[in-house]
């Protein structure tokens, strides 16, 4: 089974995402929603997830630091920063410091959202197959 975690200090975004992705990505994808940052940290060194997204405002920590502490955490995760800012540096940070996958701003397109969540989740895949193909062997 897939697993994506969502994480953002809004309860009502997060009823909102979910309520988009319900059933969109798949019977074989599991949705996990924290609207605390530090929590979501302490699952995920509990329970592997495929894709990470992670809005960018919240206390305690922001999205940039969270998706950078969930790299050394789970590097093998696909990050998504979500936010309400279309700012450049922030999306420059973002995908310098915290290898972010996609950049997806606030208010979304429940169409567009699912098919970034898709892309991210097909990443997964794709990063996983390679690092099993580099761990085989190499035949003499």
């Amino acid at each position: 089974m897939k697993r994506v975690l969502l994480v953002d200090d809004e309860p009502a975004v997060l009823m909102a995402l979910q309520r988009v992705l319900r059933g969109a990505l798949g019977p074989d994808v599991a949705v996990d929603a924290l609207s605390d940052p530090l929590l979501a940290l302490a699952q995920a060194r509990r329970c592997r997830y495929d894709v990470v997204v992670s809005d960018l405002r919240m206390p305690d920590l922001d999205g940039v630091g969270l998706l950078t502490l969930m790299a050394a955490v789970q590097p093998q995760a696909v990050r998504v920063l979500l936010t309400g800012s279309s700012d450049f540096a922030t999306a420059q940070a973002a995908i310098n410091e915290a290898g972010v996958f996609r950049y997806l701003c606030k208010p979304w397109n429940a169409h567009e959202l699912r098919a970034h969540l898709q892309a991210a989740l097909e990443e997964a895949v794709k990063q996983a197959r390679q690092a099993a193909a580099s761990k085989k062997p190499v035949p003499a």
